[in-house]
């Protein structure tokens, strides 16, 4: 194994052991996953070819061709607005599908320990919290300011 993956595992035992849950393992594929307060679900990925470990979470859908939101979704992400360090993607949907919000982030294997990890994870979980909330409001063009966000707490569930 090596020594990234060594220090993933490591961080993932303490997290799980900090959360309260019996185990946090990485897959076969390289993967675990986490559901927050019952409905919010991140994905987290070491890639060893990369040497990188990433969340992701699924925050919503967009009607395609939204523009007043792609701005939104676009400047937000760029500015960090909301996102607490991780970046917005649109994954777009076939046809009249509409487009998959996704928060993304990726976090340095440098900075990477145990407590890097479950400060990224809360900050991740309460940008997932906050733009599970805000996208629908960018169906109707609205939003909040930028650099408004969640406060919410951090709360697991296995």
């Amino acid at each position: 194994m090596s020594a990234s993956k060594t220090k993933i595992e490591d961080a993932l035992a303490n997290l799980a052991l900090r959360l309260k849950l019996e185990s946090l393992k990485l897959n076969e594929k390289s993967e675990t996953y986490l559901l927050f307060d019952q409905k919010f679900h991140v994905t987290c990925i070491f890639d060893a070819d990369k040497d990188e470990f990433m969340l992701t979470s699924v925050v919503g859908e967009l009607e395609k061709f939204s523009l007043d939101a792609y701005k939104k979704l676009l400047g937000d992400s760029f500015f960090w607005a909301g996102t607490a360090g991780a970046r917005l993607f649109l994954d777009p949907g076939e046809g009249d599908s509409p487009d998959t919000i996704i928060l993304k982030e990726i976090v340095p294997l440098a900075m990477f320990d145990e407590e890097r990890l479950y400060e990224r994870m809360e900050d991740f979980v309460n940008a997932v919290e906050y733009w599970s909330t805000e996208h629908p409001k960018l169906q109707q063009g609205g939003g909040a300011p930028s650099g408004s966000q969640s406060t919410g707490g951090f709360m697991v569930s296995a």
